[in-house]
């Protein structure tokens, strides 16, 4: 009774923990991972992309095979190109969700080269990330992998835009960018700062600039409420059916 009792529990915890629709979406100047279910992030993890020499690939994929425990097998680029077993040695980590030849998501046995272009291309990911990611994901998961520099981001008190070192050096920190990412949001905010941007600046960290707030609406009247209406003035006394003088 007791492992029927612990059966039914395992098998509800993963029951709700499972996804209808999951996406993978990744920016790579962010250096981030978005878990997306039914349009809504569910997590958002930090990885490791591809070096300006061995760029991660953008575009639409999906995961095509998943591994527990892989193989490292070293590319062409490398002297020894030995196969790497599972283990403390090897770079992949414990896990691979292959999304594109030789391309995919996987975990790490370092830990300090996340959030840096260090990889070969792949998706590097904290190997215990790399684990749960794996669990929550099944074959043909959508991976959309993006290069955008500039994000519009809405706070409480007004329009962001926060801006991403163009790590591949894509010049796509410019203001016909930036009217794009803008074009949504002009009915709703007043823009005060767009026109200030420096984009010539090689940016080394992320920048967040304020680019404008909410404009003030005028509120719509009730339903059935009436409107104030005009009078037409009225006569002076004394001037009824008065006759001119001859």
């Amino acid at each position: 009774m007791r492992i029927l009792c612990s059966l039914i529990v395992i098998y509800f915890i993963a029951l709700s923990s499972a996804l209808a629709s999951p996406e993978i979406h990744i920016n790579i100047p962010a250096y981030a991972l978005n878990l997306i279910d039914n349009g809504q992030i569910v997590k958002t993890y930090s990885i490791a992309v591809g070096t300006p020499y061995e760029q991660t690939p953008t575009g639409s994929f999906q995961i095509f095979m998943k591994q527990e425990y892989p193989t490292w097998y070293p590319g062409t680029n490398f002297t020894d190109r030995t196969p790497v077993p599972p283990g403390p040695e090897n770079p992949l980590g414990s896990r691979w969700m292959e999304f594109s030849p030789n391309y995919g998501i996987h975990g790490t046995n370092k830990g300090w080269d996340i959030s840096y272009p260090v990889s070969g291309g792949c998706i590097r990911m904290q190997d215990a990330d790399a684990r749960e990611l794996y669990d929550k994901v099944p074959l043909g998961t959508p991976v959309i992998i993006r290069y955008q520099t500039m994000e519009i981001v809405e706070k409480a008190d007004g329009l962001y835009l926060k801006i991403y070192p163009d790590i591949y050096r894509r010049q796509t920190n410019n203001a016909e960018q930036l009217s794009l990412l803008l074009a949504p949001y002009t009915k709703r905010y007043e823009i005060v700062n767009g026109a200030a941007i420096d984009f010539s600046a090689d940016l080394e960290d992320v920048r967040e600039i304020k680019l404008g707030t909410l404009r003030q609406l005028q509120p719509l009247p009730l339903p059935g409420a009436k409107t104030a209406q005009t009078k037409p003035p009225l006569a002076p006394p004394g001037n009824k059916n008065k006759k001119r003088a001859s």
